[in-house]
């Protein structure tokens, strides 16, 4: 990876005291990454995918001002790459995404946290459609970059004047739920097969009012929730008893089923999203289309 690793090279003739101190400093920075490396073959594809020049600018940092590195990192991934240089000088100290990846940084941890962390990222992002991941220890960077990715695309489907910054600390049991839509599908399946063969009007009331009675609610309280009358509430857990039967009993069940309604409501709030981000950019791209000349 570097000279440095096949063994110390001897000062040239006529060198000053300043580029022996800066060689010195380059090989040490190499050493360092060269041992990251070895401890995480994550942090070599950092490396190998354009990230190499700002590590090593910001280990030769470390090493010249003796400031440490932060104790956790997130990520912040983006919905375009549009002045991602002007966000990064605007937040301080981070690392920016390559060109032909997703477009990200990679903040210290610590500048999210609180109300003053959160207001300076939103401020500085917006309009943009942004996701902010878990805060972890750097070489779990990966992990942070997927969860931002995963919610960025759940949640924010294009930038402009609606769009803004969600933070995946404040979505992690929906991220749970949905970070494997195979076995979501799966449980959707299983737990709900008792609603299948219903009207999907008559389904979606039915799932809004278990929902609702899973989340510990009596009949006033879901009654209030949904905008129905409490008897309405009574007639349809009567209806719910009858479909699922001892299945509204079992613990386990009960938990799952609530694990499946929920599912299925996030991921038709996605879908929706995606729809309507796909009826905007189609109704753009006929407002460019040039006017034909007569």
């Amino acid at each position: 990876m570097s000279e440095a690793l096949n063994g110390p090279r001897l000062p040239q003739s006529g060198a000053t005291r300043a580029d022996i101190k800066s060689d010195q400093l380059s090989r040490l920075t190499e050493l360092i990454a060269q041992s990251l490396c070895d401890r995480n073959p994550g942090f070599r594809k950092i490396l190998e995918h354009g990230g190499r020049t700002q590590v090593t600018q910001l280990i030769e940092e470390v090493l010249r001002t003796g400031h440490p590195l932060p104790d956790t990192v997130r990520a912040v991934m983006l919905r375009t790459a549009t002045d991602i240089h002007l966000v990064a000088s605007a937040l301080g100290d981070c690392l920016v995404s390559a060109p032909g990846e997703a477009p990200g940084l990679l903040i210290p941890g610590a500048l999210a946290e609180g109300r003053d962390g959160r207001a300076k990222l939103k401020g500085v992002l917006r309009h943009r459609a942004a996701a902010v991941g878990h805060a972890v220890p750097a070489q779990d960077a990966a992990a942070s970059i997927r969860s931002a990715s995963r919610l960025l695309d759940l949640t924010s489907p294009h930038d402009g004047p609606d769009a803004g910054v969600v933070f995946v600390d404040d979505h992690l049991s929906a991220l749970l739920l949905l970070q494997d839509e195979s076995l979501a599908h799966t449980l959707i399946a299983r737990r709900l097969r008792p609603l299948a063969g219903l009207t999907p009007e008559r389904c979606e009331r039915l799932e809004a009012t278990l929902l609702a009675w899973l989340g510990g609610m009596g009949a006033p309280e879901v009654a209030k929730a949904l905008s129905i009358h409490p008897q309405t509430v009574r007639y349809r857990m009567r209806q719910l008893e009858k479909l699922f039967g001892a299945r509204l009993r079992d613990p386990r069940a009960r938990f799952e089923i609530e694990m499946a309604l929920r599912s299925r409501q996030l991921m038709a709030g996605a879908r929706r999203r995606r729809a309507a981000a796909g009826r905007r950019s189609r109704a753009a791209t006929r407002l460019r289309r040039p006017v034909p000349r007569l």
